[in-house]
């Protein structure tokens, strides 16, 4: 301690020496700070929200009824891209996005969940495909990224890692949001860096809110150092995709805005669109799917919950616009608007995956049996808030990606054309302007590069990077061109394949209807190419191939060319991989005998990962100390309100809780608290009829607290297959979304456990 004690007066002592005690003293010039870091603080910030599931249609500023002031404000302030494509699905399109090479190149040619034993499908991000924030990372920049994250293996997504293809593996320093496709915006389950955290507890949560808050966090830390480091920024919101999750708000600011329906309103984005210059003058609107009716055609039920479902979509993309104006204004407010890049775009087209009536969860896009329209009414008061998990109608998608044809997952231009949004306003002249020329999503990590005045790392992690296969379009910026320039570039999904070639597309319909969970495993992909001039036609809606064989031959040529160079062949329809994954599971199982055993509170563990408590009768066993009466919390918890189930103690009592996908709950409760000191419960879940046609089945619970059976009795339900896309499992507490209604989601189980044992092999 006198050591310390010296070192810390000597210091004192010489900063004392230093301080200015005259005119002249404070005239002197300070120490110069690093000069790598003075001039890396000359460079731009880049500022990049990747919206998801948001079609051509639906931003303001190109044509779309749902308002986004901060989305047109940006607008106004530089270009609007009206010819930028994407891959038809999330995982694929921010692959590429952030590492600049094609998505099969990067391993992504499908969802990361679907992941193929293939080089172009087994979603591992090779090293030697630095992403962008690794790139500017070396260049002194400060790298963060905020929201959804979710394209990675599945088996990598637990708090166990690896961490290589988490985002602090790829290049970014702060990372704080969810490692799935989706998340509950009420309730989301968190990561920060790589550590599971929980979500802030406020009667008025929501995500995007969140987000905005750590991105202005995040920013401000940038104060602490000598010079303040340029940052980039990857804002991610989970906004505009499933759950259509708004504050109440929000909702109730666009009641009755889409009573008219989704034909008038593609007729209003159409209109809008052409005055805009978006598209040509005489463009006509896709046909309307041969089976999605008119809006004039539907009951009085049916238009009333169709446009509630419109409401809650358009309330949760403006909410996050508002919160991106926050972003927005921080920087304003600090000076360095005009110095900060700014990029806006969608993963891909809007999303049909809710089928013809949309769903009340979105758990039943990977169920057996699809949800009755009546289910979903029954929650029309709900709908949008914390209560449903909801996905809007397909007639909406159709409506969102106005003039084009289809949707996300398709290689039409539905699926893979969608707004770009590019300002800086110190280094881009133009405001307000259109830019007409082709870019591809695979070009926005090079032309940020550009931008930010930085050369490729040559070198990432000691591993030396492949070419960068986008293009930097930073030379449209000051050079208006024609919608017919930019390179020929390949499209492809689970069969879905395309052409862009100087302003004409070839184009397969293999598999249309997404929000099938049917499995397609051996269907050939011998459909024929249609063919279409999407400069004067870019509904798609005349199909020249007939007339044009020779052109189709060439495309078709050019697309096996760029198959063959990048990884998509062999190609692989949705659900090949069911056996394969079969095989690893019955492995797994065996290899455990059966048996998934904690010995500790654990959380955040994804439903490919958890025990297959969905999908095998089992039995559970669990000691703890309790050390005091009373004690409400989970022994364990999967999934959350639509669909879930968990073991749960309440007020001391032991009970079982089910959430059925349909919004059913069972409870089977013991009637006496338990005791304090040792406990053991047993839960023994175990499939006690046939299916019957509705895929319902009797489930028999029974509930044992310390030897003696407290609780029986009987459930007639659908077990659903999957417990949704963000479920986790956890022992000892429950994230996210909770199975116990009220309960305090990520709040520990006031006990010490000492084991829980899931046996799928006991009787």
């Amino acid at each position: 301690m006198r050591l310390w004690g010296s070192l810390i007066a000597a210091w004192m002592a010489a900063a004392l020496a230093l301080a200015p005690a005259s005119v002249a003293a404070q005239d002197s010039p300070a120490p110069a700070p690093d000069r790598a870091a003075t001039q890396a603080a000359q460079r731009p910030n880049v500022l990049v929200w990747m919206m998801d599931d948001v079609g051509f249609g639906q931003v303001g500023s190109f044509g779309g009824l749902v308002e986004t002031p901060n989305i047109d404000r940006v607008a106004r302030l530089g270009l609007r891209y009206d010819n930028y494509r994407t891959a038809p699905m999330c995982s694929p399109a921010r692959a590429s996005f952030l590492t600049g090479r094609m998505p099969h190149t990067v391993h992504m040619g499908g969802h990361a969940l679907q992941a193929f034993d293939a080089p172009g499908y087994d979603a591992l991000i090779p090293p030697e495909a630095g992403t962008v924030a690794e790139n500017l990372r070396q260049a002194g920049y400060a790298t963060f990224a905020v929201g959804k994250w979710d394209h990675f293996p599945g088996a990598e997504a637990s708090p166990a890692g690896p961490f290589t293809h988490w985002p602090s593996g790829q290049g970014f320093e702060q990372f704080y949001g969810f490692l799935a496709a989706d998340t509950d915006q009420f309730f989301p389950t968190l990561v920060r860096n790589n550590q599971p955290v929980q979500a802030p507890s406020s009667a008025d949560y929501h995500f995007s809110a969140d987000m905005a808050d750590q991105a202005i966090a995040m920013i401000r830390t940038r104060d602490a150092g000598p010079v303040a480091r340029p940052f980039f920024m990857y804002w991610a919101t989970g906004a505009a995709h499933a759950p259509h999750h708004a504050p109440q708000a929000w909702l109730d600011h666009y009641r009755g805005r889409f009573d008219e329906g989704w034909d008038v309103a593609r007729q209003r984005i159409l209109d809008r669109q052409i005055e805009a210059g978006i598209v040509p003058a005489g463009t006509q609107l896709a046909p309307r799917p041969a089976d999605l009716p008119a809006w004039a055609d539907l009951s009085a039920d049916q238009q009333r919950l169709y446009a509630r479902q419109m409401e809650a979509f358009a309330a949760m993309l403006s909410h996050a616009d508002h919160e991106f104006g926050r972003v927005l204004d921080e920087l304003e407010a600090r000076g360095e608007l005009d110095n900060t890049v700014i990029l806006i775009v969608s993963d891909n087209g809007a999303s049909a995956e809710g089928g013809p009536d949309g769903v009340l969860t979105e758990a039943y896009i990977g169920n057996e049996t699809p949800v009755r329209f009546e289910e979903n009414l029954a929650l029309y008061d709900q709908w949008g808030g914390p209560q449903t998990h909801p996905h809007y109608s397909y007639g909406w998608a159709v409506a969102g990606n106005t003039p084009l044809r289809n949707w996300k997952q398709t290689a039409h231009d539905g699926g893979i054309r969608v707004p770009m949004v590019l300002a800086w306003p110190a280094g881009i002249a133009a405001r307000g302007e259109l830019r007409n020329q082709s870019v591809h999503v695979s070009d926005m990590m090079p032309t940020i590069l550009d931008l930010a005045g930085v050369a490729p790392a040559a070198l990432v992690n000691n591993v030396e990077q492949s070419p960068i296969e986008g293009h930097s379009i930073a030379a449209t910026i000051t050079a208006p061109g024609s919608p017919r320039d930019g390179r020929a570039q390949y499209s492809e999904l689970w069969g879905n394949r395309g052409l862009w070639d100087q302003g004409w597309t070839i184009v397969t319909s293999h598999r249309l209807q997404t929000w099938e969970s049917a499995q397609n495993a051996g269907q050939p992909f011998d459909e024929p190419w249609e063919l279409y001039d999407v400069v004067s036609d870019p509904g798609q809606t005349r199909n020249l191939a007939a007339q044009e064989p020779d052109r189709v031959a060439a495309m078709a040529q050019e697309w096996l060319a760029q198959a063959n160079a990048h990884n998509v062949l062999p190609q692989h329809n949705v659900g090949e991989n069911t056996a394969d994954l079969a095989r690893q599971f019955m492995a797994n199982l065996q290899a455990r005998q059966g048996r998934w055993t904690y010995r500790n509170p654990v959380g955040n563990v994804p439903f490919g990962l958890a025990p297959p408590l969905n999908f095998l009768p089992h039995t559970v066993t669990a000691s703890f100390e309790l050390p005091r009466a009373g004690v409400t919390g989970p022994i364990y918890a999967f999934g959350g309100q639509l669909p879930g189930m968990g073991l749960y103690l309440v007020e001391g009592r032991p009970v079982f809780l089910f959430n059925a996908i349909n919004g059913e709950k069972f409870s089977f409760a013991g009637e006496d608290p338990l005791a304090t000191g040792h406990n053991q419960l047993s839960l023994r879940l175990a499939r006690s009829s046939a299916l019957d046609e509705a895929n319902r089945a009797d489930w028999t619970v029974t509930l044992n607290a310390n030897g003696e059976q407290v609780a029986q009795g009987v459930m007639h339900i659908e077990m659903p297959r999957m417990m949704g896309i963000s479920a986790t499992f956890s022992v000892g507490l429950d994230a996210g979304d909770p199975v116990l209604e009220g309960y305090r989601p990520g709040t520990p189980l006031d006990a010490r456990i000492g084991t829980v044992t899931f046996d799928f092999f006991a009787r």
